[in-house]
This record gives C-alpha cells, structure tokens and sequence, in this order.
C-alpha cells in the first residue's frame, strides 16, 4: 500500500510537471510568434538581407529589398548593421562612390547617428524606421528617404547637408525636428504627412541654400518656420495644417524668391510676423479657416506682389504695419486690420474703376484707422484719379466722426460734410445757398415790403436782388439797406435777420472750402 501511494504521488507530479511545461511552451510560442519576425544572423553575425545589401552597396548597385525578398518578414536590417554602413565602418567593407542605395528595408531598432560624419550619398527609401537620431550629424551627398516612415520621432536638429534632402510621401508618425538644419542645396518633402497632433514639426532656424517645397504635404499637430531661411522658393502649394488650436508660426522667415500657399488650406491660425519675402508671395484661393483667431501678417515685408485672390478668410486678418510692393485682394473679404500698411500699388478687382470701388468698401469693413484711408487717398492720386481720392478722404472722415467724435465735434464734422464735402466739394454749399435766396424771393414780395425812408418810395423793388443782398455778407448791393419787412409783417422781419445769419455761415464756410483752408 504504501509503496502504491508513492508510486501514485510521483505519478502525479510528473504529470503535474509535464502540463506546466506544455503551457509554458505554448504562451511563449505566442509571444515569439507575435513579435516582428526578424531573420535569424549567420555565423557573421549578418542575415541574409544585411549580406545582400553589404554586396550590392560595395558594387555600387541598388539595394531593392523588395524585389531581392519579396516577403516583408525577410527585410529587416538591424539598427547598428545600417550605422556601420553608413559610416563605412563595417569590417572588410569599403563604401562605393555611389554611396548607400536601398529600398524597401525595415530596420530593428533605433537609428543613432548623432555627431556621425556621413560621407556619401544616402538614399533609404519607402524604409520603415522606429525612431531616428541624426543631431548633428554631417552628411557629404544627398539624403534620399522618399517614401519612407518614422514610426516614432526623427532628429534632424542642427543637421548639415552638403547636398539636397528629400521626404517626398513620407510619413512621420512621431514629431519631426529639423530646428537648426543646414541644407546646402535644396528640401523636398511634397505630400509628406506630419501626423503627430502633439510636438508636430518644427523647422525654426533652418537654412536651405535652394528650394523648400511642401506641396501638398499635410500637417495634423502645430508647425514652425520661424526664423527659417530659404534662399530660393518656398512652396507649400495646397498644402494642409490641420491643427484648429495652435499657429502655424512662420515668424521672421525669409525667402529669397517667391512664396507660395496656392489653395493651401489653415485650419487653426497661421503667424507671418516679420516675414521677409524679396519676390512675390503667392495665396490666391488659400483658405484661412479658423474664424476666432487672427490670420497674421503684422510687419511682413513683401517686395514683389502679394496676391490673395479668391482667398477665403473666415476670422480676422492683420496687415498691420505690412509692407507691399503690390497687393491683390481680388474677390477677398474679411474684417482687416490695416493701421500702417504700406504699398506701392493695391486692387481689390481686376479693373481700375470696379477696383477702386471694392477698396472703398474693404476700408470700410475694416477696422478704423485714419491712414487707411489716408494711403486709399495717396494711391488714388498716383494713378491719376482725383475724384476717388477725394472719395476716399470723404469716406475717412465719415468713419472718423462715426468712430471717434461726439457732440459738438460730431455736429461740427456733419455740417462740413453736408455743406463742403469736407472741402472736397464746395459746390455742395452752393445748394442750400441757392436755396435760401429762392426763398426769400418767395418770401420778401413787394406787398409785404416798404421803403426804409419815405424818400426811397419812387425806387424799383426786386425781390432777387433784395434776398441775395440781405444773404451775402459784407457785400452791399444797396437793397436791404433801402427796404424792409412791413411793420406788421413780424415773422418776415424776423425771418430776414435768420436771413443774413445764414449768410454769414455759409458763405465764409464755401470760400474757406474754395481756397483749401477747409480740408
């Protein structure tokens, strides 16, 4: 018995032994399974992937992965193998003047090439990268990474590249940080996607001794240029931020050529403070979304032409202190704020009369300074065109005594507006002048009238001659000294006094207006 009860319990525990190891075996088979399948390196301590590309870089061929390994699961490179390439350090290799050429790889771990030295062209595209590091790095070619994606965040910060960079259709999961880049030729990043909503992509202080070209790229967290630098064209043509909460900061970016934002679309605000464009600045149909938050051009400095045709904007703009060489804002509307804003030709329409117009109303609508229409005035002028000018003055003064007076100033700005047109249009006073002599025509007629002296009673009286006389100061047409409103007539003879009052007022008023003293 006993020894049935022992062979039983050692029975027992090797069974109990063998299930937990199958369960062990089984849960670590899943997790193995479900890793990224890496495959396995030789006695070189190289996959077969890594060896292929070993042998076709040092024949200075391209190294498709895609087409050597067709499976994804055959393409890894590890992290530390690609550092070694790139620098030329791997045992027994030497780099080919054609440099580094792949494609399709995915690379197992991160990439740390800080403070390296990379001294041949690299092109890594439609790659697949954990994260990056090239802080200060320095690399002698191009640098070719179309197509590729950085699953988590890419360092360019302080970066130098002695010949152009490319991200066309790249994804860049994590933030992308170029702040400090130094790219000798060019940058080009078209339909590059910028998806972190947090840190975004940054590019403040960059210098690109070319282009830069964003066409069509989409940006989903925040994106600074400020302070970048390019020497040539910057296009972001139809290109997307879509951040609703954070400014696009192009604060102090310089441009050495032309601008373009054609269609690209702002959802969140957008900063150009102090940005210097030396050609044109290109935003004809672009769309400035976010209707709270000020769309902001404070300062910037184009010396070609800034053209906004048929651009939309839905919040407020600030053109504030801007300076333009020629402004189209054909098609646009919005509140503006314009208080300094300088330029050498504007228009608001394709022809000069409609156009005149539309800047009218554009001064209107915006908000009130008195060189808005001050500069509206000089520039009407300078092509040519008294009468809009003298328009646009009349339209300053009216939104002055509708923004800023009161009372007697108020009462005083309308009464010069009414009469002279604020000396624009002394004929204006004419009108109730003319007015006043008719009627006392019809006032003073020879029935309600009577000599001033009986002597007088064998003169012709003439109604005209009486009331102009009476209305006109310091002239004497020797009538109103010679007749008077009947005594009984009391109003006429207060009325007369009214009269000559007016007279005095208006008259002064017109000549004042003729000789410019009013302006």
């Amino acid at each position: 018995m006993k020894l049935k009860a022992a062979g039983f319990s050692a029975a027992t525990t090797c069974s109990s032994a063998n299930w937990f190891s199958a369960l062990f075996l089984a849960a670590f088979s899943t997790i193995i399974f479900a890793l990224p399948a890496v495959p396995e390196t030789g006695e070189e301590g190289v996959n077969p992937a890594e060896k292929w590309v070993v042998a076709q870089t040092a024949a200075g061929e391209m190294a498709d992965l895609s087409k050597r390994f067709p499976e994804e699961k055959d393409r890894w490179l590890s992290a530390h193998f690609l550092e070694q390439l790139l620098m030329g350090s791997l045992p027994g290799f030497k780099l080919h003047r054609k440099g580094v050429r792949i494609i399709g790889a995915l690379i197992d771990g991160p990439i740390d090439l800080e403070n390296a030295q990379i001294l041949c062209e690299v092109q890594l595209r439609r790659c697949r990268f954990s994260s990056a590091n090239f802080r200060r790095a320095s690399f002698a070619g191009v640098v070719l990474l179309d197509g590729s994606t950085f699953r988590a965040g890419v360092n360019f910060n302080s970066t130098k590249v002695e010949g152009g960079a490319t991200f066309k259709d790249a994804v860049f999961e994590g933030p992308a940080n170029f702040v400090g880049a130094d790219i000798a030729s060019y940058l080009e990043a078209s339909r590059a996607k910028f998806q972190n909503k947090e840190q975004g992509a940054q590019f403040g202080g960059m210098k690109v001794g070319g282009y830069a070209l964003f066409m069509d790229a989409v940006f989903e967290g925040p994106v600074n240029f400020t302070g970048a630098n390019i020497a040539s064209n910057f296009n972001a043509a139809a290109a997307k931020f879509l951040n609703k909460e954070k400014a696009v900061l192009f604060i102090a970016m310089k441009v050495g050529q032309v601008a373009v934002l054609d269609k690209a679309v702002f959802e969140g605000p957008v900063n150009f403070v102090r940005a210097e464009i030396t050609g044109s600045f290109l935003a004809p149909q672009a769309k400035f979304q976010n209707k709270e938050k000020v769309a902001n051009f404070n300062s910037m400095k184009v010396e070609g032409g800034a053209i906004f045709k048929d651009a939309v904007f839905e919040g407020p703009v600030n053109f504030d202190y801007a300076s333009f060489a020629l402004l189209d804002l054909s098609k646009v509307a919005g509140h503006f704020h314009m208080q300094e804003m300088s330029y050498k030709y504007i228009k608001a329409a394709p022809e000069e009369p409609e156009s005149h117009k539309e800047l009218l109303k554009l001064a209107d609508q915006s908000a009130y300074t008195a060189d808005v229409y001050n500069n509206l005035e000089a520039f009407f002028l300078r092509q040519g065109y008294r009468g809009d000018a003298d328009r646009a003055f009349i339209a300053g003064k009216r939104r002055e005594r509708r923004e800023n007076l009161q009372g007697l100033g108020w009462l005083g700005s309308c009464l010069l507006d009414w009469l002279v047109g604020y000396g624009r249009r002394p004929w204006q006073a004419g009108i109730p002048c003319a007015v006043l002599v008719a009627l006392g025509c019809v006032l003073f007629s020879p029935k309600k009238m009577e000599p001033q002296k009986p002597e007088d009673t064998p003169r012709v009286y003439s109604r005209f001659w009486y009331s102009l006389g009476l209305f006109l100061p310091v002239v004497d047409l020797q009538t109103d000294t010679v007749w008077k409103p009947k005594a009984d007539q009391t109003f006429l003879r207060n009325y007369a006094r009214v009269h000559a009052l007016l007279g005095w007022i208006l008259i002064p008023i017109v000549l004042a207006a003729l000789t410019g003293l009013i302006k």
